[in-house]
């Protein structure tokens, strides 16, 4: 069989990202209708769980989009978008994910932080991808923070977490499509559940923004940095 080119991929890649929120939706749908009824506190546990993991697999079908983008050239939607917009939206969205591992997540800057100029929508995912890991990767009880700032006509959204640090001869190879295999393999890789380092790099690629990993006190930062609106 001839090997499909990009575009094709693509197409069928979305196709299938659209097919499968649609059993997925009426799933949260049935789940949402059941915490409505009387139910002991064992099966309200169960049906959180399944809440979560639900929340978990439209991440994944996200990522689907993210990986049919990535794979044609498209120029991205930018606008003046605040940083803290991103991150409040992001919160929000990790919200029940957060709780459910009993992780804190804490935006510690007090401004909005300035303005970059991006597509909000995939640098909203690019975001959640790297808020997803430092989930992964914390410990019960911790806290995951956020912090804002503007660099050299750049403003950047950081995500700090007490997991483990990528060492720095991995930091870009971490974020490659070809690493993904060996990278779940590597606990110090901080494979991230649905490709989701990759993931979040590709998003924020499309977006016109970029993603780096670095470190601080200790423990591991991420950085999504997009260029400052004019």
């Amino acid at each position: 069989m001839d090997r499909l080119d990009p575009k094709d991929l693509s197409e069928l890649l979305a196709l299938l990202a659209h097919d499968l929120r649609n059993p997925l939706s009426a799933l949260l749908t049935n789940i949402n209708f059941l915490r409505t009824c009387p139910i002991p506190p064992d099966g309200l546990e169960v049906l959180s769980d399944a809440s979560l993991c639900c929340a978990m697999v439209s991440q994944f079908v996200t990522n689907l989009d993210v990986i049919s983008r990535s794979l044609v050239d498209s120029t991205p939607s930018c606008r003046s978008v605040s940083v803290s917009k991103v991150a409040s939206e992001s919160i929000g969205r990790l919200s029940s994910q957060a709780k459910a591992q009993g992780v804190k997540i804490r935006l510690a800057s007090e401004s909005e932080g300035p303005n970059i100029w991006v597509d909000p929508r995939w640098v909203g995912r690019a975001l959640d991808n790297l808020l997803a890991n430092s989930l992964q990767y914390s410990q019960t009880g911790s806290l995951v923070t956020i912090e804002l700032a503007a660099g050299d006509e750049v403003g950047i959204i950081i995500v700090l977490d007490d997991g483990p640090v990528v060492p720095p001869e991995l930091r870009s190879w971490a974020l490659l499509m070809e690493a993904q295999n060996d990278a779940k393999r590597r606990f110090e890789a901080r494979y991230g559940r649905g490709l989701g380092l990759y993931c979040a790099a590709q998003a924020a690629r499309i977006a016109g923004a970029r993603v780096a990993l670095g470190e601080r006190a200790g423990g591991s930062m991420f950085e999504l940095s997009g260029p400052l609106a004019r």
